[in-house]
């Protein structure tokens, strides 16, 4: 497990998968997703199953659970795909999936440990992201966490009943490592 100071990291398991459906198909969560479409139990537990035993390097995606590190409470997901070992990057996504439980330091907290993985285990040189342009929340997490704003695809993705475009932002391991020195974990278990 990977420790911040607000959640703990760990592998996501076949067990979680009452805790990932209890908030799947809430509109709110789907529509910041990118993915307003609703999906089955046996969808999710197909998926599920496939991704608690990907290997990162070999299938270029890690799979984590989110947890508040004082109650135990399953709090969402965060995972990285497209991760490339010969270019050394790979994507972010993170998901607080009750809204109660946002706007807490959760989602930054889980940001700060999965840089923290992906410059100290993983040994990459860049991660990024793409969120809406409407999601405020990602981008001000994102950016509290050292990322910067890259660019943007106008009008990409269809949300509302109306196109919206998506941002990307990035961060180097070297701009990681100035706030976080390399081997300082971000948190204690």
């Amino acid at each position: 497990m990977y420790y911040g100071k607000l959640v703990c990291l760990r592998p996501l398991e076949i067990s979680d998968l009452d805790e990932v459906m209890r908030y799947q198909n809430d509109w709110n969560l789907r529509r910041w997703a990118g993915v307003p479409l609703p999906k089955s139990r046996p969808s999710v537990e197909q998926w599920l199953e496939k991704v608690v035993v990907l290997d990162p390097i070999r299938d270029g995606t890690m799979v984590l659970a989110i947890i508040d590190k004082k109650t135990g409470v399953f709090l969402g997901i965060t995972r990285f795909y497209d991760l490339k070992v010969p270019h050394y990057r790979a994507s972010l996504g993170i998901g607080i999936q009750n809204p109660d439980n946002r706007s807490k330091g959760y989602g930054t907290d889980a940001t700060l440990v999965m840089l923290w993985i992906a410059f100290n285990v993983l040994g990459l040189h860049s991660v990024y992201l793409d969120t809406m342009e409407h999601n405020k929340q990602a981008i001000h997490v994102a950016e509290k966490s050292g990322f910067k704003r890259v660019g943007m695809f106008r009008e990409t993705e269809f949300i509302d009943g109306e196109f919206k475009g998506l941002v990307y932002l990035d961060i180097l391991s070297r701009e990681f490592f100035e706030k976080y020195p390399p081997g300082i974990p971000i948190g204690n278990p």
